[in-house]
């Protein structure tokens, strides 16, 4: 395949799914990872993609893909750290958990503990911690969107702001050096932001191929985390901004 059909074919593939796999892409087109590195390059130069650890994703998609593609993607590493994050947890602990795969995993290696309270927007993760008897769960109210099983909106965050807990535990969609933590989905961010707010600690969840992007809400800066949890270490720089902050590294 030419070059220039080759670029083609990787903007219509990231139309299509969001998100693009150097290793994939190589062996898809039969050409050397430094070839498809270079592609990547040209279309980030075009503003059409931007790069990423092992890949790239689509600058043109406004929203995150939905529940069910979400919760299929990077499950080993999002197993990991959740593993690693439940040991920040003691039991009697009050905890904001938000909607998320990442955090879903993560209420199933907490739910062995006792009398935990949760306060969360997540249908599904409040139905995986009501398997265990001494936890109290509640369930915020607010606009309910069927396709994520959570609630959303406006009174969704006044729910938020009637409660206090240890621990915010939060799901991000991306992390940089100049923006901090942030989301594609604004809803989701805003209600981020105040579980934040109302919590002794925060605790971010991210997988690592997050490192390094930007989405378009902003969900907390640097100094406004105590442990970012991840299932591999980040860049020096990104390490050395965290270090800077007070943020403890759990990998």
């Amino acid at each position: 395949m030419k070059p220039n059909n080759r670029l083609q074919s990787i903007q219509s593939l990231l139309a299509l799914r969001g998100r693009v796999s150097v290793i994939e892409l190589a062996e898809q087109y039969q050409v050397a990872p430094e070839t498809i590195r270079r592609d990547l390059l040209k279309l980030e130069k075009s503003g059409l993609l931007q790069k990423i650890h092992g890949g790239a994703i689509s600058t043109q998609r406004k929203m995150e893909q939905t529940l069910g593609i979400r919760s299929t993607q990077d499950i080993p590493q999002k197993h990991t750290l959740a593993e690693i994050a439940a040991t920040l947890i003691p039991p009697g602990s009050t905890l904001f958990i938000d909607f998320g795969t990442t955090t879903n995993i993560f209420a199933e290696h907490i739910k062995h503990l006792s009398n935990l309270t949760v306060f969360t927007n997540s249908h599904l993760l409040a139905s995986t911690l009501s398997e265990n008897s001494s936890c109290e769960i509640y369930v915020l109210g607010g606009r309910y969107e069927d396709k994520i099983k959570a609630n959303m909106g406006s009174m969704m965050v006044e729910n938020i702001n009637r409660f206090t807990a240890d621990f915010a535990v939060i799901g991000v969609g991306a992390v940089d050096l100049n923006n901090g933590f942030s989301n594609q989905n604004i809803d989701e961010a805003t209600v981020a932001r105040t579980m934040i707010r109302r919590s002794r600690e925060t605790i971010i969840l991210i997988d690592p191929s997050k490192f390094n992007r930007k989405g378009v809400a902003h969900v907390a800066d640097f100094n406004q985390v105590n442990y970012f949890v991840s299932s591999a270490k980040p860049d020096t720089e990104l390490c050395k901004i965290l270090a800077l902050n007070g943020v403890t590294l759990k990998v």
